[in-house]
């Protein structure tokens, strides 16, 4: 399977202290592309690749040194900038989790007690879907 993006999670994962397999398997879940904009029933939307949600679009603005309105810009229409997003949250979430990987994988989706384990449930299944090569499922 071609991961989209991949050197790009590749550097920003190295950047920022993630392990190199988080971000594709986010992405994976989420579904994202480009230009893509999901609105959720609570009046948020999902934005871009990583599908980041709108609520974070102050603490990147700000972080950024950029409007709001240009932070969505980006976030919907340029790949690397939310991907970089997304790992700055998944950072945020290992902080408050005290690097718990898979309780910061699914806060990325929700803090929901059962949203979130059905999430990393997904998320393992989403890895080992993605790097499980044929030679190493047959061990």
């Amino acid at each position: 399977m071609v991961i989209p993006y991949i050197k790009c999670m590749l550097v920003v994962a190295a950047t920022v202290g993630l392990p190199p397999r988080v971000l594709p398997v986010l992405q994976a879940i989420e579904g994202g592309k480009t230009g893509m904009v999901r609105e959720n029933g609570n009046g948020t939307a999902d934005l871009g690749v990583m599908q980041v949600n709108t609520i974070w679009i102050p603490v990147f603005a700000a972080r950024a040194g950029l409007s709001e309105a240009e932070t969505r810009r980006r976030l919907i229409e340029e790949p690397c900038f939310n991907i970089a997003a997304a790992a700055l949250i998944m950072r945020t979430y290992l902080a408050e989790t005290g690097g718990a990987l898979l309780s910061a994988i699914g806060d990325y989706h929700s803090h929901s007690k059962d949203l979130n384990a059905a999430y990393q449930a997904q998320a393992m299944r989403t890895a080992q879907s993605l790097f499980t090569t044929t030679a190493s499922a047959q061990r």
